[in-house]
C-alpha cells in the first residue's frame, strides 16, 4: 500500500524553568506496565473524601464521583455518546468507598432539554454491593436512543457484560443485561470496547489478561444482531502487547473498522505499528489477510514507534481516521519523552502530525506521568456532519506536578477542516495546580469525547484530586468528581461558520419513541425553504399538519401533541424544497 507521510516538526527553544542540575527522567524498553483488571489489592494509603468547599479550576458539570480515578489501561474508548434526538449518555467506573469493593458501573443521562436525570449517577450493573467488582466500561447507542453499556466484572471469574437500556422512555436505569460469551476454555476475555452499527448490530472487542506484566495477550471479536441475546462465536483477531484495540461503525454505510497497536516484537510493550481491519458489510471479516499496517515503523530507518493509546472513527463521507501516540527509541533502548500525536486518513492514505509534546526529550525525575501514560495520551476522535474532525487528549507538563511527584493532566483539543491540516491545540480545562496536595489537585485525565459533534464537543473526564492512578499505587486515595464538559464549537475562531452550517437535509427519529401523548421531531435544513411536516396513519390518511411555513437553514425541533389521537403506528413526512423524508412513530397509551 502506498503511504505518504507528511510530518513537519518545528523545533522550538527548550522551555525549562527548572534547575539545570535537575535529573532527567529515562524510561527503558525493558520496563513493563501492569494491566489492571479490578481484582488487584489496592494500596493501604490515606483516603480523602471529596470536599465540595475546596475551589476547583476544572470546568464542567459533576456527574458523580469515584474513588477509582483510573478508567482505562490503554485506549480510552467511548464513555459518552449522543442519541439521534440529542440526548446524552455517560458511563464510568465508580467505587464509592475506599478501598473497594464495591466497584460498579454508573451512568447518567441528559434529556433533550438539557436536564440530567440523576444527581450523582445511577448503578448499571446488578452485582451485590459486597462483592461487586464491575469496571472498565465503554458505551454506544442502540436503536438510535438506547444506551448500550459494555463492562466486565468478577464472579469470581471474569465475565464480559452488556447492559442495554430496556425502558420505553430511556435513561432511567432500566437495563437488560447479557453475558458476552467466553468460548475459549481457560481464557477470560475482558476490557470490552463496543460499537453499534446502523443495523443495530453490536460489535465487541475484548482482550485476554496476560499471565504476567509484559506477556503477550490475544484479543477477540464477537457480534450480536439482537441486542445481546445471542452472539457469534468468539474469534481471535491477533496477539498484542498492550490494551489498545478499538472499533467503530460508519454512520452512512454498513462498514465497521477496528484498529490496534500491533507489536513488532514480543520482547517489550513499546515497539508497535498501527494496524486496521475493515469489514465492508459489518459481518464478513478477514482476520488472516485483511490486516493493514499503516505505519510500517519496523521497515523504516528511523526509531519511531507507536505505544498503546489510539482511537478510530468514520466521517460522513465513509472514510475512517486513526489517531495514536508515538515516540522514538534511542540506540541504547531508552524511550524519548517528546511524544507525537499522529493522524491517518484512509481517503488520502496520509499520516499527519497533530501535535508534539514536549518539544525536546526532557522530563524531570519526580514528575511521573503514571503507568500507561505518556506526555500525550488517552486520545479520542469526534466528527461533525460537515466532516470537521476533532481530537482530544490528556497532556502532562513537568511544570505542573503534585506534591507527591505525579504530573497533573489537562485536556487538550485540535481540529481539522480538510483531514490534513490540524489547528494549534487548545487547552480545554486550563487547570494547572503545581505543588498541590491531596484534595487540592486538578489533574484532568481519562477523558472521552463523543463520536458525534453537533454544535458542541461532549466530553467526560475524571477530575483527579491527587494526580496518578491509585490502582497503580500512584499518589493517595481521593474521591474524585466525574465531570461532563460541553465545549461549544462556535467558541473556536474561524470554526463557527464551517461547523454550524448544515450540509445535509435530515429528518431525525422522533423522541421518545414509542411515546405517550407527546414526542419531539427534530430536523435539519441545508438551506432556507418552504417546509411541510405532516403525520399520516397506516391507511395513508392525514392525521395532522405540524409545520407549513417558510423556515431558515439550520436545526429545528417540533413537538407533536397526540393527546387526542388513538394508539397505533404513524408516519411523519418532511418536505423542504425538492427534498423529502419519512419516518415511523409509535403511539402507546
Amino acid at each position: 500500500m502506498k503511504k505518504k507521510i507528511l510530518v513537519f516538526v518545528v523545533m522550538a527553544a527548550l522551555l525549562i524553568t527548572a534547575s539545570v542540575f535537575a535529573e532527567v527522567a529515562k524510561t527503558h524498553i525493558s520496563e513493563t506496565e501492569r494491566a489492571l483488571t479490578g481484582n488487584e489489592p489496592l494500596p493501604n494509603v490515606p483516603a480523602y473524601p471529596y470536599n465540595p468547599d475546596l475551589a476547583t479550576d476544572s470546568p464542567g458539570i459533576i456527574m458523580g464521583t469515584t474513588w477509582y480515578d483510573y478508567q482505562t489501561n490503554g485506549s480510552t474508548g467511548n464513555r459518552v455518546a449522543i442519541t439521534d434526538s440529542n440526548t446524552i449518555y455517560v458511563a464510568w467506573m465508580n467505587a464509592y468507598t475506599y478501598p473497594p469493593p464495591p466497584r460498579h458501573i454508573f451512568h447518567n443521562w441528559r434529556d433533550s432539554y438539557g436536564n440530567w436525570n440523576f444527581e450523582m449517577g445511577l448503578k448499571v450493573d446488578d452485582r451485590p454491593d459486597g462483592s461487586a467488582a464491575a469496571g472498565y466500561t465503554t458505551l454506544d447507542i442502540y436503536q438510535g436512543y438506547r444506551g448500550a453499556v459494555a463492562y466486565h466484572y468478577t464472579v469470581p471469574a471474569y465475565v464480559g457484560r452488556l447492559a442495554v437500556d430496556a425502558a420505553d422512555y430511556p435513561g432511567y436505569g432500566y437495563f437488560e443485561r447479557f453475558n458476552i460469551p467466553n468460548m475459549f476454555s481457560g481464557n477470560e476475555h475482558i476490557w470490552p470496547y463496543i460499537a453499534v452499527d446502523r443495523n443495530d448490530r453490536v460489535h465487541i472487542l475484548m482482550t485476554y489478561p496476560a499471565p504476567a506484566a509484559g506477556d503477550p495477550q490475544d484479543f477477540i471479536y464477537v457480534r450480536s444482531a439482537d441486542g445481546g441475546q445471542t452472539w457469534t462465536t468468539e474469534t481471535v483477531v491477533d496477539t498484542i502487547m498492550t490494551i489498545s484495540a478499538v472499533i467503530d461503525a460508519s454512520p452512512v454505510s454498513d462498514k465497521v473498522v477496528m484498529g490496534y497497536c500491533h507489536p513488532t516484537t514480543f520482547e517489550n510493550q513499546w515497539e508497535n505499528d498501527i494496524y486496521y481491519i475493515l469489514s465492508e458489510d459489518g459481518i464478513s471479516w478477514d482476520f488472516r489477510t485483511g490486516k493493514v499496517n499503516v505505519t510500517q515503523y519496523e521497515r523504516d530507518d528511523d526509531s519511531l514507534w507507536a505505544y498503546t493509546d489510539m482511537d478510530i472513527i468514520f466521517d460522513y463521507n465513509d472514510n475512517f481516521h486513526i489517531i495514536w501516540e508515538a515516540q522514538t527509541i534511542d540506540t541504547e533502548g531508552y524511550i524519548q519523552w517528546n511524544t507525537r500525536l499522529f493522524h491517518y486518513n484512509s481517503e488520502t492514505e496520509e499520516i499527519n502530525l497533530i501535535h508534539m509534546w514536549p518539544l525536546t526529550d526532557y522530563w524531570i525525575v519526580g514528575c511521573d506521568c503514571g503507568a500507561w501514560n505518556r506526555p500525550i495520551c488517552k486520545m479520542n476522535l469526534g466528527v461533525h456532519s460537515s466532516n470537521t474532525l476533532f481530537a482530544t487528549w490528556t497532556q502532562f507538563d513537568t511544570l505542573d506536578c503534585s506534591n507527591a511527584g505525579y504530573a497533573n493532566g489537562e485536556i487538550y483539543m485540535s481540529y481539522t477542516y480538510d483531514g490534513t491540516n490540524w489547528q494549534e491545540p487548545i487547552n480545554l480545562t486550563n487547570s494547572a495546580t503545581p505543588g498541590c496536595y491531596p484534595e487540592e489537585c486538578d489533574s484532568d485525565h481519562w477523558s472521552s469525547l463523543a463520536d458525534a459533534v453537533n454544535d458542541t464537543l461532549h466530553i467526560l473526564y475524571i477530575n483527579d484530586k491527587d494526580a496518578g492512578g491509585i490502582p497503580q499505587t500512584e499518589g493517595v486515595a481521593t474521591e474524585n468528581p466525574v465531570m461532563y464538559l460541553a465545549y461549544p464549537v462556535d467558541d473556536l475562531v474561524g470554526v463557527d461558520e464551517e461547523v454550524n452550517r448544515p450540509t445535509n437535509f435530515n429528518l431525525n427519529q422522533n423522541y421518545p419513541n414509542p411515546f405517550n401523548a407527546k414526542t419531539n421531531i427534530a430536523f435539519e435544513l441545508k438551506e432556507a425553504s418552504p417546509v411541510l411536516l405532516e403525520v399520516f396513519d397506516l391507511t395513508g390518511a392525514k392525521v395532522t399538519t405540524l409545520v407549513d411555513e417558510f423556515m431558515s437553514a439550520g436545526s429545528h425541533s417540533i413537538t407533536w401533541n397526540a393527546e387526542n389521537v388513538a394508539s397505533g403506528v404513524y408516519f411523519y413526512k418532511l418536505e423542504a424544497g425538492t427534498s423529502q423524508e419519512t419516518r415511523q412513530a409509535v403511539l402507546i397509551k
